[in-house]
C-alpha cells in the first residue's frame, strides 16, 4: 500500500493487491495467526452489549410510487480502480441503466440504507488500510446529491443515508478494532456523514411491509458465537411484539456462502452449527426465509427453490462479493455443485435445543426426494470463466503498475516490482538456488563410485539417482525439500475436492517443482562443461539456478493453478487470486414496496483505469439479474 493518501494518490495508483506478494502473504498469514490466537482465547463478539436493539424502519414509506431503497455492496476496498468505479455508481443518486434482462431502461435512485457485506479493505484491516482502500474512494465518489450529508453539512431536513454492516475473515484480522471504530457504537457520521447506529458487529434490521434482515458474524470460527444466537433467538419471542412475528418475511445476510459448502458445513454429529439453529427457530416461529445473501466469494450467482414445502414460498440463494475485490471463477463446483435443503433433525443431539436445524449446501448426488435450488443467474458466465483460469500460466509476471514504467524511477519501478507477484516468483528462484546450493556439494564429493565426478560427466538417469540419494543422505537437502513440499502442499489444501485429491496433486506439484531444480542444474553444470568453464565455479551454477529457476519454476506454478482450475475446477481462490481480474463488479439495488422486493443486480463488466477522480460515470453499466420476493 502507497504511503500517500487524498486526491493525489488517483484510483489508477491503488493498486490491486498482488495476492502472492511475499510482503501481503507474511502480512495475512502473520495477522490471521494472531487474530485467530486471539478469538480462541477471548470472543470480542461476547464483549459486545447484549442486548440487540434492532434498526426500525417499519414506518418508513413503501409503494410503488416511492418505494424502500436498500443497496448493498460486499468485498470491496482492494483495486482503486474497481472501488471507485462501483462506488460513483452505488452513490450516484439516480441511476439510470438498461436492463439487459428485459430490455427496458430503469431509473434506480440510491437507497436508503448501505448494508456492507465485509471483507471492506485488503489485505487486512488497519486504520490505513480502510482509509486507503475505502473511506477515500467512498468520499470522492460521492455525488453531490446522494443522501449521504457529512456532518455539519445540509439543514436540519436534509436526508440522511443509513448503514449498517457485518465483517468478514479480513476484517478481524486485527480482531475488527477498526470496524468497529467506523460501524459498532459510533453513530457520528464516520464514513460520508451517514447513520451508523448498529451497537454490535451483527445487527437486526426491521424494514417496512413486515421484512427482516439479519446480519450475522462469523468471525474467524465460521459460526455464531453464543451471546449473538440468544439475541437473535430473543427477537423470535411470543412475547416480543416489536420482534419477528409468524408470517414475517426473513431475509439472512450471511459473512459466508456457507451454501456453498457441502451439506451440514462440517458441524460435529449431535452438535449442529449455531447459525443451522437459529434458521431452524425463525422457522419454528412461523416466519419464512426467502434470501440467504453473503460476499465473500467474488462472482454473482443465484439460486432458487420455487416452492419451498415448509413455507410455501420461494427462497433464494445469492452470493454477490462483487464490490471491487479480483474476480472469483464460477465454474468451480462450489457454485456448479447442487444445492439442498435439509430440515432432518439432528439424531445425536444430547437435549432438545440442539435437534432442530435447517442445513442448505452442496452435495455431490442429490436425492430424488431433496429440495433441490435451481440454478438462476451466473456472473460472469462458466465457460468465460473456465477460460480465464488457463491464463494464471503466466499471471505471476503480470505487474499492476501505479502508473506506466518509463514515468517511474528506478526505486519505484523496482519497489512495485518487489510488491507484485513477481515477488513470489523471485523468491521461488531463490528456492530454486538454495536446494541446488545444498544437494550439490554432497552430491559432487561422496556418492559416485571411483572417486569425484562433475554432475556435467554424467547422463541424466545416472545424475538423477545420484541427487536423489544426496537428498535422501543430506538432512539439510531433506529438510529443504520438504520444505518446497510441504508448501504445496498447502497450496493445493484449497477448494472442494477431497483430501485425497489434495494430497495427490499437492505431491506431485512439489515434485514437480524438485525434478526441476534437479533439470536446471544438471543442464547448467553440463553448459558450463561445454564452455570450458571450471566446474569449481559453483557460485556461478548456483546463480544461474535461482535465476532460471525463477522463470521456469514460475511458469510451472502458473501452470499448475491453471490446470486444476482450468482443466479441474479446484484451487479457485488461489487460481484467481493470482489473476487479479478487475472486471465484472458491482453491488445490489432493491426496492421494497407493498408487493414485496425486488432484486436488481447492478454491474459493470470491463472497469476501465481511471487517471483521476473524474466525476463522469464509466459507460456499460447494467442490470445484470433481476428477481422478486413477493409477498
Amino acid at each position: 500500500m502507497s504511503t500517500s493518501f487524498g486526491t493525489q494518490e488517483t484510483p489508477q495508483r491503488r493498486r490491486p493487491i498482488a495476492w502472492y506478494a511475499p510482503a501481503v502473504l507474511w502480512q495475512a498469514g502473520r495477522e490471521w495467526l494472531q487474530s485467530a490466537s486471539f478469538q480462541r482465547n477471548l470472543d470480542r463478539r461476547e464483549t459486545l452489549p447484549a442486548d440487540l436493539q434492532p434498526l426500525d424502519f417499519s414506518a418508513r414509506t413503501a409503494s410503488q410510487a416511492q418505494p424502500f431503497g436498500l443497496d448493498f455492496m460486499s468485498d470491496t476496498g482492494d483495486g482503486g480502480n474497481a472501488t471507485f468505479s462501483v462506488a460513483q455508481a452505488l452513490l450516484k443518486r439516480e441511476l439510470t441503466l438498461p436492463d439487459t434482462t428485459s430490455g427496458e431502461v430503469l431509473s434506480l435512485p440510491e437507497g436508503d440504507l448501505l448494508v456492507l457485506g465485509g471483507d471492506l479493505a485488503y489485505p487486512s484491516a488497519s486504520p490505513e488500510a480502510y482509509q486507503y482502500r475505502l473511506i477515500e474512494p467512498l468520499a470522492l465518489a460521492r455525488d453531490p446529491h446522494s443522501r449521504f450529508v457529512p456532518v455539519g453539512q445540509g439543514g436540519p431536513g436534509s436526508p440522511r443515508k443509513f448503514m449498517a454492516a457485518i465483517p468478514q475473515n479480513h476484517d478481524w484480522f486485527d480482531s475488527a478494532s477498526t470496524f468497529c471504530r467506523y460501524f459498532v457504537n459510533y453513530d457520528k457520521g464516520a464514513v460520508n456523514g451517514a447513520r451508523t447506529p448498529q451497537r454490535q458487529t451483527w445487527f437486526a434490521a426491521r424494514l417496512p411491509h413486515r421484512f427482516w434482515l439479519l446480519g450475522l458474524d462469523f468471525a474467524l470460527v465460521g459460526d455464531l458465537d453464543r451471546q449473538q444466537l440468544e439475541a437473535f433467538t430473543d427477537l423470535l419471542q411470543p412475547g416480543q411484539r416489536a420482534g419477528i412475528q409468524p408470517g414475517d418475511d426473513v431475509l439472512l445476510l450471511y459473512p459466508e456462502p456457507v451454501w456453498t459448502r457441502p451439506l451440514g458445513d462440517g458441524a460435529a454429529p449431535g452438535y449442529p452449527k449455531r447459525y443451522q439453529r437459529l434458521e431452524a427457530a425463525i422457522e419454528a416461529r412461523g416466519a419464512r426465509i426467502r434470501l440467504r445473501l453473503a460476499g465473500d466469494l467474488h462472482h454473482y450467482a443465484r439460486e432458487t427453490l420455487a416452492l419451498d414445502p415448509a413455507t410455501g414460498c420461494d427462497t433464494h440463494l445469492v452470493t454477490c462479493g462483487v464490490g471491487g475485490a479480483f474476480t472469483d471463477p464460477t465454474h468451480c463446483a462450489n457454485v456448479q455443485a447442487s444445492k439442498v435443503i435439509s430440515r432432518a433433525p439432528e439424531p445425536h443431539a444430547a437435549s432438545s435445543d440442539l435437534q432442530a436445524r435447517v442445513r442448505v449446501g452442496r452435495v455431490t448426488h442429490a436425492q430424488p426426494s431433496a429440495q433441490l435450488f435451481e440454478k438462476q443467474a451466473i456472473w460472469p458466465a462458466p465457460a468465460l470463466s473456465r477460460r480465464l483460469s488457463w491464463t494464471a500460466m503466466w499471471a505471476l509476471f503480470k505487474v499492476h503498475w501505479s502508473r506506466k514504467p518509463a514515468q517511474l524511477g528506478p526505486g519505484q519501478a523496482l519497489q512495485e516490482l518487489w510488491h507484485s507477484n513477481v515477488g513470489f516468483v523471485l523468491c521461488l528462484g531463490l528456492v530454486y538456488g538454495l536446494i541446488a546450493y545444498v544437494n550439490s556439494g554432497p552430491f559432487q564429493a561422496s556418492l559416485t563410485h571411483g572417486g569425484l565426478h562433475t554432475m556435467a560427466s554424467l547422463g541424466y538417469g545416472s545424475a538423477a539417482v545420484l541427487w536423489l540419494q544426496a537428498v535422501v543422505l543430506n538432512p539439510l537437502s531433506a529438510l529443504t525439500h520438504l520444505a518446497l513440499l510441504a508448501a504445496c502442499l498447502r497450496v493445493a489444501w484449497e477448494g472442494p475436492a477431497n483430501s485425497a485429491w489434495r494430497l495427490a496433486s499437492g505431491l506431485l506439484h512439489g515434485l514437480a517443482h524438485g525434478h526441476l531444480v534437479f533439470a536446471l542444474y544438471w543442464w547448467v553444470n553440463g553448459s558450463m562443461a561445454l564452455a570450458g568453464l571450471e566446474p569449481a565455479a559453483a557460485l556461478v551454477t548456483w546463480a544461474s539456478v535461482a535465476v532460471l529457476g525463477a522463470v521456469a519454476g514460475g511458469l510451472l506454478f502458473g501452470a499448475y493453478l491453471a490446470l486444476m482450475c482450468g482443466a479441474f475446477g479446484q484451487l479457485p481462490n488461489n487460481a484467481f487470486g493470482a489473476l487479479a481480474i478487475g472486471n465484472y463488479k458491482g453491488f445490489l439495488r432493491c426496492r421494497l414496496t407493498e408487493k414485496g422486493l425486488e432484486v436488481m443486480v447492478v454491474g459493470l463488466d470491463k472497469v476501465p483505469e481511471r487517471d483521476s477522480f473524474d466525476p463522469e460515470l464509466p459507460a456499460g453499466w447494467r442490470v445484470v439479474d433481476r428477481f422478486h420476493i413477493r409477498k
